[in-house]
Order: C-alpha cells, then sequence, then structure tokens
C-alpha cells in the first residue's frame, strides 16, 4: 500500500536536547515513525532506547512522585536480568 513504507530520510529524528544529572544522563527527540510521532530516549551510559507515544506520556503524568521513585528504585537497585548468565 502506498504510503506506508519509510524512506530512511523520513524517519530523521529531531535531538530535542540532553537531560543529565549526578548519575545519568539522557538524550531526548523527536521520532517519526509510520505510526506517528513518538519521544524517542536513549540512555547515555547503557545505549538502551525507547521510543515512547502520546499514551505513555499521558499515563506518566499521572504518576505520583512516590511512584516514580519506586520506578527508579526498582531500576537501579535490582539486578538487570538480561545481564544474568
Amino acid at each position: 500500500m502506498p504510503g506506508l513504507a519509510w524512506r530512511e530520510a523520513d524517519r530523521a529524528e529531531s535531538v530535542l536536547c540532553r537531560i543529565t544529572c549526578e548519575s545519568a544522563a539522557v538524550r531526548v527527540a523527536l521520532r517519526r515513525t509510520g505510526n506517528g510521532t513518538r519521544l524517542g530516549l536513549r540512555a547515555e551510559r547503557s545505549g538502551e532506547e525507547v521510543l515512547l507515544d502520546a499514551t505513555v506520556l499521558e499515563a506518566l503524568c499521572h504518576l505520583t512522585p512516590h511512584r516514580a521513585a519506586e520506578l527508579v528504585r526498582e531500576r537501579t537497585e535490582r539486578p538487570d536480568p538480561r545481564e544474568a548468565v
């Protein structure tokens, strides 16, 4: 179907900013996909990337400070199961 295939040039991302603190650095970019615009996040230390759509971003807006802290603690205090041998 015409219009569904994306040329590589159409997938270009627009880097918006780099957010850092004493323990992390993340690159934030807009990325156009076949399903719309996504917010792309890339952790500089690990190289992990994620694309977030508006539904996910809206859900994040509803996090309480306590729940946000729990998510951070879960990721920083527990070993990553992907690193297990």
